[in-house]
């Protein structure tokens, strides 16, 4: 007897768990590499931030790692790409860079639901499965007396499969969830001090576009930005 066919013991509910926990697997591993990629590259662009900030490296490099950060799409690229537009006045810069970063949170979020449902969903249909599954050993029992213990303690035996099932797969997406949720945490934070940094350095990236936009025979339009003037608004912390 395999693996499959031993599961299947538990009974017709088996039939949602074994899909739910393909389910919960796939969205594990789809929320881990995309975790993976965009915590890489956020914090690779702080620790060059922290850098810039002590003077320990120029400005251009900086502007191109963040420039290359949006272009790869990742969310702190979208996000601190703000700050290379020269347009934009201090007020505006700080609204625009709050409403990204609360659009963009609901991307590290993304299917987290789903292992959140998993959690809550399985040990009940676990659950349900063993109940149904001792009905029927009751049932066994009203038929045909207590003629046949092994009949009935065999169906009850069968019927827990759901229940351990159930559990296994709930205890396993709770883990996951828990780490990955502990990640969005960590990418947050490093966002948000990001920011900070990058509020901080603003007068001197200005300076950097200013000659970027000379040396290329453009005009640069803009205004100076006063640094460290306002705390950056940070993501809701939930």
């Amino acid at each position: 007897m395999n693996g499959l066919s031993y599961l299947m013991r538990g009974g017709p509910i088996m039939y949602v768990l074994l899909p739910m926990s393909g389910v919960a697997m796939a969205v594990i591993l789809e929320r881990y590499l995309y975790l993976r990629r965009e915590k890489t590259g956020t914090f690779s662009i702080l620790g060059l931030l922290r850098k810039g900030a002590l003077g320990e490296n120029e400005m251009p490099e900086i502007r191109k790692l963040l420039e290359k950060a949006n272009q790869q799409h990742l969310i702190i690229g979208k996000i601190l790409s703000l700050f290379l537009n020269r347009k934009l006045s201090e007020g505006d810069l700080e609204h625009l860079v709050e409403a990204e970063a609360l659009l963009e949170e609901k991307r590290l979020k993304e299917r987290m639901w789903i292992l959140d449902t998993t959690v809550t969903m399985a040990p009940l249909l676990g659950l349900l499965g063993t109940i149904m599954g001792i009905i029927g050993s009751f049932h066994v029992m009203s038929v045909s007396g207590l003629g046949k213990p092994t009949q009935i303690t065999g169906g009850v035996a069968e019927a827990l499969i759901a229940t351990a099932t159930g559990l296994v797969i709930a205890i396993v997406s709770l883990g996951f969830y828990n780490h990955l949720n502990t990640t969005i945490r960590e990418i947050r934070n490093a966002i948000e001090s990001s920011a900070r940094l990058l509020f901080h350095l603003q007068d001197r990236l200005s300076n950097v576009s200013a000659s970027h936009s000379v040396s290329t025979g453009a005009n640069p339009v803009g205004e100076d930005f006063a640094s460290k003037s306002k705390p950056v608004p940070a993501f809701n912390a939930r």
